[in-house]
């Protein structure tokens, strides 16, 4: 880290040195005085983001300067009398400032809040729009749509392309395969290579080896068995779709003007309306208690509504309010969301760019993140920007995100549409 710090750190250093020089003059140490840390700024930032820490009874030695965040000890840079120059440390996580010079030590009234950085890679695809099986890159998918994703148990990812009329399955290691579907365009049940779609479009993971596929231009939900065989679940207007992994229920949204969200028993195919007069409700997800959360794609919102009652809970963003705008969850905003993810802890991930043609001018080409704890917005990774980057954090592009989902170990998976890649995303 230090190689890639070092420079803009002693640049930071030279200017503040030189306007506090006279000041140095005489400047000692006293042992039996506290070590006051007045303010810190910036007050929130990722690992390496440079610290400066304002107070009194520092030292001009920093060989007797030590400095921890959270606990986590930080790269010291330099002193000069009342100011400490930092960088934030990997992992520090959200805390106080300390420091320590020759065992006397101050620490700052609030807390640092660190944000994790999030590393963005490809994980399949090469970003030619055709069809090829293999591993990675080596790969190609056409997206063609705004269609899901979704992990099993064991790590497996499944992914419907409207573009190829098919359901892909990747492995763990990044190898592609051809779960089901012909590529020809219909309506038609049977094995791995007989089945027909009109328009795959979402997909959730049921265990063992079981999927289920909406197809809303077939107007058909289908249970995929582990060896791509396709049977009838029923005939509904499915777009995206969610699964209690309670029991197995499933449920989904039909993306009308005013439309409503169903409940459904795959064993017998009955279905029930449980919730209506929705703005193009485009997808929903259950939490570990049965709650749902319904992306409202026309309200520019997600809603939650509480098991089994299914009475509306809380509001994220402001409905009828288009934006890119963190915070409290009264005050977020969200640009026409399309898919949503429940982590391990209940926490939510919404794919940003749910415009019908992936258009490059949404401000969502993010996947944003909510801590249904304290029911906070944040961006997960992406930005306002729509284009093609690996990288860290917000310097990670992507062009349209709209599926997402998250494995057992935490990694996230993102559907990028127009860049026909799968990408998968690491928070530290």
């Amino acid at each position: 880290m230090t190689k890639h710090i070092a420079f803009p750190l002693i640049a930071a250093l030279a200017l503040f040195a030189t306007a506090g020089c006279k000041k140095e003059k005489g400047f000692e140490h006293d042992p039996n005085a506290p070590v006051v840390i007045e303010k810190f700024t910036p007050e929130v930032g990722g690992a390496g983001v440079e610290v400066l820490i304002y107070g009194s009874n520092f030292t001009k030695d920093t060989s007797g300067v030590s400095v921890t965040v959270n606990g986590v000890p930080a790269f010291v840079a330099g002193v000069v009398e009342d100011r400490i120059l930092i960088a934030i440390p990997p992992k520090a996580g959200t805390g106080k400032i300390e420091v320590n010079i020759r065992g006397h030590k101050g620490s700052s009234k609030d807390d640092f809040g660190y944000k994790p950085s999030t590393v963005v890679t490809t994980f399949a695809g090469s970003g030619n729009s055709s069809y090829v099986d293999g591993k990675g890159t080596a790969a190609s998918f056409n997206i063609g749509n705004r269609c899901g994703i979704d992990i099993d148990e064991n790590g497996n990812l499944y992914v419907p392309e409207a573009g190829n009329l098919r359901v892909r399955k990747i492995a763990p290691d990044g190898t592609v395969t051809t779960l089901t579907g012909n590529g020809n365009s219909g309506y038609k049940e049977g094995s791995a290579s007989e089945a027909e779609f009109y328009m795959p479009f979402d997909v959730v993971a049921a265990g063992n080896g079981i999927v289920y596929v909406s197809d809303p231009a077939a107007w058909t939900i289908r249970k995929v068995t582990a060896n791509g065989t396709t049977s009838l679940v029923g005939w509904f207007e499915a777009w995206g779709m969610g699964i209690d992994r309670r029991n197995g229920t499933l449920y989904y949204t039909d993306a009308r003007g005013d439309g409503s969200v169903y409940k459904v028993d795959p064993a017998t195919g009955a279905s029930q309306k449980i919730i209506g007069g929705l703005s193009y409700p485009s997808d929903v997800a259950v939490d570990s208690k049965g709650n749902l959360y319904v992306v409202v794609n026309g309200s520019h919102i997600i809603r939650q509504y509480k098991a089994g009652s299914w009475e509306p809970g809380v509001t994220i963003g402001i409905p009828g309010q288009a934006g890119l705008v963190n915070g409290p969850a009264a005050s977020a905003k969200f640009d026409l969301p399309w898919s949503v993810a429940v982590d391990a802890n209940d926490n939510l991930f919404i794919a940003g760019n749910g415009s019908w043609d992936g258009s490059s001018t949404n401000t969502n080409q993010c996947i944003r993140f909510v801590n249904t704890t304290y029911w906070e917005v944040s961006t997960f990774t992406g930005g306002s920007t729509a284009g093609f980057a690996d990288g860290t954090g917000s310097a990670a592009l992507f062009s349209a995100p709209t599926g997402v989902t998250v494995g057992a170990d935490g990694a996230v998976y993102v559907v990028d549409r127009k860049n026909d890649r799968i990408r998968k995303v690491i928070a530290e």
